[in-house]
């Protein structure tokens, strides 16, 4: 418990260092860009090609594949529950598709990754990635459907040509390209891993400055809770880690893989949310204020989810 305490702790002294680098417009938008851009196309490829040929060989591969579909599934159940809710607390209907989103969606990569990399080691990485491989599948196909039907306008098809692009993301290569030297057993030279650990190491402070940056973008006294907000709240910190809690029991995974799936189920809503209600004609505004409160709040509850995962396993 301490040393979760302790680690929590830590990730929020580089967010806060993020947040006042931001406040000097040190971090201003063209370097969240290129913070963004660094981690999603060479920090996360590079950091699933070092964990998958360290901590990964071909006997694993299978339960990796199982782990997909647990996670496909538990992901797609959380988001129908979230429809459920906004219909039975009647959240209005011009942003029913992103509350359900943000119920279902976890942010993976820009904190997920880092805080169960910091919790559960450098293997960590690779039980995110395969999380992300489901969570990015629903996100950008059924998830960006429903927002689009908050517009008035008419919805976006389920599949299109940008959600499809969207799919495959340099992250999801690099695993790929990492199952396959696993599957072939390539022998990486030394030059190859260091450069792949150097890469995989700028995650975790690259993603949390970038946190910092967000919420002061957001403006903190700017942050007012409402019932819709408290219900996103919940269904990420209480709902989502129960579901997947009962699925990978159900499944039989792992013990250390499942403690990393349900962590990231307790994580804040998903980076892009906000972005894509814009794009796509939801409400913008509500979630960034969700994505705002779920980062301060999820974090806060590390610690007591380290907790019971002494308890439950």
């Amino acid at each position: 418990m301490l040393n979760a305490v302790q680690i929590v702790v830590a990730l929020f002294i580089v967010i806060g260092i993020g947040y006042v680098l931001a406040a000097k417009n040190w971090i201003d938008e063209k370097t969240a860009t290129f913070i963004t851009k660094t981690i999603v196309s060479f920090g996360v490829p590079a950091a699933a090609l070092d964990n998958m040929t360290n901590y990964f060989d071909r006997s694993m591969l299978l339960e990796a594949l199982v782990a997909v579909g647990v996670a496909f599934v538990s992901i797609l159940f959380c988001l129908i529950l979230g429809r459920g809710i906004a219909a039975l607390f009647s959240v209005k209907k011009e942003r029913r598709g992103v509350f359900s989103v943000m119920v279902g969606c976890a942010n993976t990569i820009f904190i997920g990754l880092p805080v169960c990399q910091s919790l559960f080691g450098e293997a960590a990485a690779s039980y995110v990635l395969v999380y992300d491989v489901a969570h990015s599948l629903i996100f950008w196909t059924l998830g960006i459907y429903l927002m689009s039907k908050d517009a008035k306008s008419e919805s976006q098809p389920f599949f299109s040509a940008k959600t499809i692009k969207k799919l495959f993301s340099p992250g999801l290569f690099g695993l790929l390209f990492a199952i396959l030297i696993v599957l072939l057993g390539v022998e990486l030279p030394l030059f190859a891993k260091k450069t792949f650990q150097y890469f995989g190491g700028l995650c975790t402070p690259m993603a949390l400055l970038y946190v910092g940056y967000v919420l002061y973008r957001t403006g903190l006294k700017n942050l007012r809770l409402t019932r819709d907000m408290v219900l996103v709240i919940l269904g990420r910190v209480i709902l989502a880690p129960v579901v997947f809690y009962f699925t990978t029991k159900l499944a039989g995974l792992p013990s250390e893989l499942s403690q990393v799936f349900i962590a990231v189920a307790a994580m804040p809503v998903m980076n892009n949310t906000p972005i894509a209600a814009g794009e796509y004609g939801s409400d913008e505004a509500f979630a960034s204020q969700c994505l705002a409160i779920s980062m301060i709040l999820s974090l806060l509850t590390m610690p007591l989810l380290m907790l019971l995962f002494n308890q439950l396993y």
